[in-house]
């Protein structure tokens, strides 16, 4: 079977896909607001995602999902291209508004690739850290954001840490903050052991070490103890520096927020702040733009629904043939990022 190229909505599936999240509750700019108007992106880039399947049986089934970036108040969406031996449809999920292309039919030789092209305006973020000290009354609720996962929950250590930590001090950025230096003096970036960057509170608290991921479960457990609204995000990250040319990513990074009432949601990007010590205060508050946010949140639920148990998280192709997933072994995602002048 050729290959089918697809671009970015029809306009049918751009308002079923209004309608779909619009009746969960809140929309995609409400949740993560829209890009800014008339301010000029940071860094401007192209990515290229490829999924390879392989070890297929001809004819079997096949659902495959792609996560692909949406706007939100960091980024703008100025292309999405899709093509590969089966048609795919751009879906949103309900619940955290993640949107991604999902492949179906019948598997047509053994391997099988997708590729997936965007273009993103990434925009500074930065929060004015000295207008987020006090709280303020608001009337929207986070509760989404207050539901622990099945690896990212505040076990009696991180409860117990967390009230340690809890000096009286008013404000949520405070604790915050405090929660960020417990985080960054606790954990070391290490991925020379097992059971590294599955996000295991469990493991971050034991080990003290890992990677993205472990920190930044630990933090949003502690926000959790406290009853901080925090939201975990994952996405493709490229080189601080603008170079010609296109390379290869690495496979993913992973950072959070958590959300002053009144005010809005605070950056930290605490495992970056332990590779390079010297950043530990930009990390709080602020975000580098050499990244693009693929999806948020812990044991997501894609759309159309998987036969599968939840996924941890949404960084890599999820498949399954025959209702089955397919082994990981069997899934490889590349991806390649260019840079571009700011459109």
């Amino acid at each position: 079977m050729p290959t089918i190229p697809r671009s970015i909505v029809t306009p049918v599936t751009l308002f079923l896909t209004t309608i779909l999240v619009t009746l969960s509750g809140c929309a995609h700019t409400d949740r993560y607001g829209s890009p800014p108007v008339g301010a000029e992106p940071e860094r401007a880039f192209r990515v290229t995602y490829v999924a390879t399947l392989s070890e297929l049986k001809p004819g079997a089934e096949l659902d495959l999902w792609i996560p692909v970036p949406h706007d939100d108040a960091q980024q703008r969406i100025t292309r999405l291209d899709w093509s590969g031996p089966l048609d795919g449809v751009k879906r949103s999920d309900p619940v955290h508004g993640n949107t991604m292309l999902h492949f179906s039919g019948a598997v047509t030789s053994p391997t099988m690739d997708f590729t997936v092209t965007y273009e993103v305006d990434r925009f500074r973020y930065a929060v004015d850290l000295q207008a987020f000290a006090v709280d303020a009354p608001e009337s929207a609720t986070w509760d989404l954001y207050l539901e622990p996962s099945s690896l990212a929950f505040a076990n009696a250590q991180v409860e117990m840490e967390a009230a340690t930590l809890n000096t009286g001090e008013a404000g949520t950025l405070a604790q915050g903050r405090r929660f960020y230096d417990h985080v960054l003096s606790s954990m070391s970036y290490d991925k020379q052991h097992s059971g590294w960057g599955r996000g295991s509170i469990e493991h971050a608290c034991s080990v003290g070490k890992g990677n993205c991921t472990d920190f930044h479960s630990y933090f949003t457990a502690l926000c959790l103890a406290r009853g901080i609204p925090s939201r975990f995000q994952i996405g493709i990250y490229g080189k601080y520096d603008v170079v010609e040319g296109e390379y290869e990513t690495g496979g993913y990074h992973c950072w959070a927020e958590f959300h002053v009432p009144g005010r809005g949601w605070v950056p930290v990007d605490i495992s970056e702040a332990d590779k390079d010590p010297a950043q530990a205060e930009f990390f709080f508050g602020s975000h580098t733009s050499n990244r693009v946010t693929l999806s948020t949140g812990r044991d997501l639920i894609l759309a159309p629904p998987q036969a599968g148990p939840p996924l941890n998280f949404f960084i890599y192709p999820y498949a399954e043939v025959n209702g089955v997933p397919l082994p990981k072994e069997q899934v490889r995602k590349v991806s390649r990022w260019k840079d571009l002048p700011p459109s």
